[in-house]
């Protein structure tokens, strides 16, 4: 079993080691717009930083908007060897509109992390918000690097798809 970090008795307590223990966030300051566009994009706040050969789990909360038709879809990068699948919730892909969005079809599936999953806003609004989660436990390569969050529009419209402030990424070493 992989646990992290080691901790020896009489082991000085240190920042590194206090910083092991905790989650580390990457957190979107503002919003973000993609228009008229199916090709992902980084985005600019969400991602986080992994070292080779470690363990890392991470939760993505996005909070974003859009109309119904133009949608989203996410995917993601890391650097090369390493690999996860993630484990994606959040409004299918074939929503009817409604704006309290009280009977939305959901998704729960899983996705390697390269591939494009797509969902639908059923509130239909650049100003009425629908989240989905994006979770996973991935194994870096022998590369370090960043993982980072892609996205685009499901289908291309000229109203653009607007992922929110305060759509995070929680994040930590676990092995």
């Amino acid at each position: 079993m992989a646990t992290w970090p080691q901790i020896a008795a009489g082991q000085r307590i240190t920042t590194a080691l206090l910083s092991g223990l905790t989650y580390n966030y990457a957190i979107k300051e503002s919003s973000q717009t993609v228009t008229s566009s199916i090709t992902p994009v980084n985005d600019t706040d969400l991602f986080f930083p992994i070292e080779a050969g470690a363990q890392y789990e991470f939760d993505a909360i996005l909070r974003w908007s859009g109309l119904q038709v133009a949608g989203l879809r996410t995917a993601w990068t890391a650097p090369t060897g390493t690999s996860f699948n993630r484990l994606l919730g959040g409004p299918g892909s074939s929503n009817a509109i409604q704006t309290d969005a009280n009977t939305t079809e959901m998704r729960w599936v899983i996705h390697g992390h390269s591939t494009q999953a797509g969902m639908t806003n059923p509130r239909n609004s650049t100003a009425l918000h629908v989240w989905s989660l994006e979770t996973a436990i991935l194994t870096a390569g022998s590369t370090a690097g960043n993982v980072q969050l892609q996205w685009a529009q499901l289908a291309t419209n000229a109203t653009g798809t607007v992922m929110q402030p305060s759509s995070y990424i929680r994040y930590r070493r676990i092995g």
